[in-house]
């Protein structure tokens, strides 16, 4: 792919390679901007959100891409725990919107120990 203007790369897990040229990588979360010049590859994870241009503007660098496809097994062991983690989330925050509302039926302003004066 001929690379002339900056460019996104969003959600993919691969291979980067700078095949001709020089480009400045700019990652996400990477406190590091990185200069590749020919010949040069970094290897980027799904969550990397990634901004790629040419070093110089008006000189274009020709660049690849080689997915890194995850093992069948990691693909579905990794969808099922999204799903419990999901699952325990939603359990969580029932739990605590189910205490929160009994808390708030419990006490009312003039039974308060506190409003009564006990508490100094």
């Amino acid at each position: 792919m001929l690379l002339s203007e900056p460019s996104r790369i969003e959600g993919l897990g691969g291979e980067f390679a700078v095949l001709s040229g020089r480009v400045w990588l700019t990652r996400r979360g990477d406190l590091d901007d990185h200069v590749l010049e020919a010949g040069q590859r970094i290897v980027l994870e799904p969550a990397d959100g990634v901004v790629v241009e040419p070093w110089q503007r008006g000189r274009p660098a020709l660049v690849g891409w080689r997915p890194r496809a995850a093992a069948p097994l990691q693909r579905r062991l990794a969808a099922r725990g999204l799903r419990a983690l999901e699952t325990g989330l939603l359990a969580l925050a029932r739990s605590a919107a189910s205490m929160a509302r009994r808390a708030q039926g419990c006490i009312c302003a003039g039974d308060s120990i506190a409003s009564a004066g006990t508490v100094q």
